[in-house]
């Protein structure tokens, strides 16, 4: 008795997405020698899905295809959302060691918009641009694993001092500090939130004065004394996670008063 061919069947789920800040609808765009010699190593197969995305929220997918020459016309524009309902921007003091780089691509996988990096008196890490440039590789990296369409803006350094100039900008803003309430009894839903995380030897007094007359809220985040990169990532995940939770109560609000 013959035996039955075995039929291979792929899963639609996009095994590869590349950042090309370029794209565009309707547009040819081309890929990199290493993002094709990234193709190559991952052996897709004909039909097998490749996402590009722009970075400012743009998706595009399209089929691979084995005569692929590394330019593509992006026609098929996807419409998922993947960012928090409220736009977050994290200003922190600089962790000494690697310890940043982990701060970086774990809020760039949760949602963050816009990373900070802040001198306070405390301060001890003064970043230069190669860690700057080595950070923004890293939040495009993560962007991709997470399926996120848009990569976190990182800025150049600023004192403490400059920070709160601008506090305004932002609708509510928070210093995470253990004399606070707890952070889920001090936020509500807004359109932008900043969160800030000091140095390791904590803010001077003057600091924290200066924070609490230029409007800053304090929180805490947990009982116990926290790392820079671990406060970073408990606050943004916090922040997303009341922000979704806040999402599901109008999406059920809705739901019941279009019954």
């Amino acid at each position: 008795m013959a035996e039955t061919p075995k039929v291979e069947v792929y899963s639609s789920k996009v095994r590869v997405r590349f950042y090309v800040p370029e794209a565009r609808k309707d547009q040819k765009i081309a890929l990199s020698t290493d993002q094709l010699r990234h193709l190559k190593v991952l052996r897709l197969h004909p039909g097998e899905e490749i996402a590009i995305f722009d970075g400012k929220g743009h998706e595009f997918t399209l089929p691979y295809s084995e005569k692929v020459s590394g330019r593509f016309m992006l026609e098929n524009e996807t419409e998922k959302v993947r960012e928090p309902r409220t736009t977050i921007t994290l200003a922190f003091a600089v962790p000494k060691g690697d310890r940043a780089d982990v701060l970086v691509e774990k809020v760039s996988e949760l949602g963050v918009s816009k990373l900070v990096p802040i001198v306070c008196g405390r301060s001890i890490v003064h970043p230069h641009k190669g860690k700057l440039e080595r950070w923004r590789k890293i939040a495009i990296e993560a962007c991709c694993q997470s399926e996120r369409n848009i990569v976190p803006m990182i800025s150049e350094p600023i004192p403490f001092a400059q920070l709160l100039e601008n506090i305004k900008e932002y609708n509510q803003s928070f210093l995470c500090h253990g004399t606070g309430l707890p952070l889920g009894n001090e936020y509500t839903e807004v359109q932008s939130t900043l969160l800030i995380i000091g140095p390791e030897g904590d803010f001077t007094p003057v600091e924290l004065v200066a924070a609490k007359e230029a409007g800053c809220t304090f929180v805490s985040l947990a009982p116990s004394t926290l790392r820079v990169e671990t406060a970073a990532i408990v606050a943004v995940a916090q922040v997303v996670g009341m922000s979704e939770k806040a999402n599901e109560k109008i999406k059920l609000t809705t739901t019941r008063q279009n019954q």
